[in-house]
């Protein structure tokens, strides 16, 4: 889906690019377009990051600390993520709620619905939320070291010393 999103979004700028620079006529809408894809995009990518752990993540002090340590620090990380992507959420389907009660629109030609890109914080926020819902819970009920281990140090337990 986002690289359906992607993909589209890239061909719009194309034909946008090439109505403006070969024909002179550049429909004010396509950027409008453009971006509300990328934000989409942007939007339901960052559910399948936060289930990758993906994130930018500081980990150079956590690294040292022992495992239990690590796993208390993942569950209250978590917690709080949770916690702001739940309040980004509440508050996003209220704009949303708004934008369609009010029958909100763009400024450009295409008065495009803005209800629909609003949605796509509060949607993509909710995703984000119930990946964190399944971070907590294997956290606290499945643990694995895998879910605490980066990427680097598991590549450096396999390794024969």
């Amino acid at each position: 889906m986002v690289g359906l999103l992607a993909f589209v979004a890239t061909a719009c700028a194309f034909y946008g690019v090439i109505m403006r620079y070969v024909f002179e006529a550049a429909p004010d809408w396509m950027e409008e377009i453009v971006i509300y894809m990328m934000i989409w995009a942007v939007f339901l990518m960052a559910s399948t990051l936060a289930e990758e752990k993906g994130h930018v993540a500081a980990t150079l002090i956590v690294e040292r600390f022992s495992l239990r340590a690590r796993r208390i620090l993942a569950v209250f990380n978590a917690t709080l993520a949770l916690g702001f992507c739940l309040v980004i959420s509440w508050y996003g389907f209220g704009i949303v709620y708004q934008a369609y009660i009010f029958d909100e629109r763009s400024l450009t030609g295409l008065r495009f619905r803005l209800w629909i890109p609003y949605l796509s914080v509060a949607a993509g926020c909710t995703l984000v939320s119930i990946r964190y819902l399944i971070r907590i819970y294997r956290l606290l009920f499945r643990f694995e070291e895998a879910e605490i281990l980066e990427t680097h140090e598991m590549s450096r337990e396999e390794r024969p010393s």
